[in-house]
């Protein structure tokens, strides 16, 4: 049987409704969404991600930053000065509140409302939206940036300032994925291939273009294949958020070296959907707000590349 168009509506409204029990999310419907969020193609996916029970949480970092082993004598103790001490310090996630809007038209109702798959509809919709903004924010987050939502907190691009190699307007080449490279404490280089440069989709594109370019079996794989890109064993992976902008001096062109784990992305737990009808405009209105921060949990593990050529952007 066939549903009346006043008959969706109405169903649509009771659906909407009961999203969330006064607007804010139930541990299931939390965790449903966080799940697509975090699952959704962005750097997130790649980050470690904390969720927070709190606006601030803590957290505790015990590492080893010198050797351990010794070499064994029978019968001899480990000396005072031969006996390794951790390293401890803390990681401070502060979340802030951030607002994302979804608006669903009566059409789109009429297309999902009898597969009875609405709900899962609005929060596919709202993590889609969620998921790409929050990359723009983790990424490019400033504090003293004139766009509002950018000022919430600082990004990585800000965060990262303990390695930076200043490529003075030279394009994309192996050069600057070797000078990233050698940025890096070689104490952090275990496993080159768990970590990533971070570059614009334009400059994985250039750096795919000049792997393409040779004659070989990589080359033809990597013009028209799916395969990430890699340079001295570290894949290059391009990102959304990470495009070539003005920041109203010089065209800003980075390049990002860090282990996608050494990226903390904290999301409060108390996530809140609310829901408007505009009956002119014939749409429903969703309207979620969350709290987030982004740390990085060794700063010093990250190498920045800056003042890439910005005609290949």
């Amino acid at each position: 049987m066939i549903m009346r168009n006043t008959e969706i509506i109405e169903k649509a409204a009771m659906t909407l409704a009961d999203l969330a029990s006064g607007g804010l999310l139930n541990r299931q419907q939390f965790n449903t969404f966080y799940r697509k969020v975090i699952d959704a193609p962005t750097i997130i996916r790649d980050s470690r991600t904390v969720v927070m029970n709190h606006d601030a949480m803590k957290i505790e970092k015990i590492g080893f930053g010198q050797r351990v082993l010794r070499p064994g004598v029978e019968g001899v103790a480990l000396t005072e000065d031969q006996k390794a001490v951790p390293t401890t310090s803390t990681v401070n996630l502060d979340a802030k509140e951030v607002i994302a809007e979804v608006n669903i038209t009566y059409d789109t109702l009429e297309n999902n409302i009898e597969k009875d798959r609405l709900y899962d509809t609005i929060m596919a919709m709202l993590a889609e939206r969620v998921a790409l903004d929050l990359e723009e924010l983790i990424v490019n987050g400033d504090t003293d940036s004139s766009d509002p939502y950018l000022a919430i907190l600082d990004g990585i691009r800000k965060k990262a300032v303990s390695h930076v190699v200043d490529m003075n307007g030279e394009p994309v080449t192996k050069g600057l994925f070797k000078q990233l490279y050698n940025a890096v404490p070689a104490k952090y280089m275990r496993n080159p291939a768990a970590w990533r440069f971070y570059v614009s989709y334009a400059n994985e594109l250039e750096w795919r273009d000049q792997i393409a370019s040779r004659q070989t079996g990589l080359g033809d794989t990597t013009q028209t294949g799916a395969t990430t890109p890699s340079a001295y064993g570290v894949p290059v992976q391009g990102i959304a958020m990470l495009q070539q902008y003005n920041n109203g001096e010089k065209d800003v062109n980075d390049a990002f070296l860090v282990h996608p784990k050494n990226i903390l992305f904290g999301m409060s737990r108390n996530i809140r959907v609310e829901v408007d009808k505009d009956i002119r405009e014939r749409k429903f209105i969703i309207v979620m707000t969350a709290k987030v921060d982004v740390q990085f949990e060794e700063e010093d593990a990250v190498a920045k590349a800056i003042n890439i050529d910005p005609s290949l952007s």
